[in-house]
């Protein structure tokens, strides 16, 4: 008896776990197309911009607050557009920035600006 409970006991706990994460991911992601600005530059990110890669508008600054070397920030849509392809613009507290261009924020969980003239990494 006792090693039927330990063994239904590992097979209940083994099935749950998988759930468990999806559930707080989906949770997470309002929009698919939301996602994590990381700055690995030794400069703050004091404005970020992202605009409709077929515009030639950027819009407003959508920060809260700077992002701090070694930090991050989520980005979120509030709009029920099903556009996937955005230019993402971020601003250095010394004025200088990198632009990426083309990102597709449908299969994009975070972006790494890195600095230095245009150092990013989507993944």
């Amino acid at each position: 008896m006792f090693s039927k409970l330990v063994r239904n006991t590992v097979l209940v706990t083994t099935l749950a776990f998988p759930i468990v994460p999806l559930a707080s991911q989906n949770a997470l992601a309002n929009d698919i197309r939301d996602f994590l600005v990381y700055n690995n530059n030794e400069l703050e990110i004091t404005q970020l911009y992202v605009s409709s890669a077929k515009s030639r508008y950027w819009g407003n600054n959508i920060l809260n607050s700077d992002i701090v070397n070694g930090s991050f920030d989520m980005i979120t849509f509030g709009n029920s557009s099903n556009q996937c392809i955005y230019d993402v613009k971020a601003i250095y507290s010394d004025g200088t920035y990198d632009l990426m261009r083309q990102a597709n924020l449908c299969s994009t969980y975070g972006i790494t600006f890195y600095g230095h003239g245009g150092d990013y990494q989507e993944y």
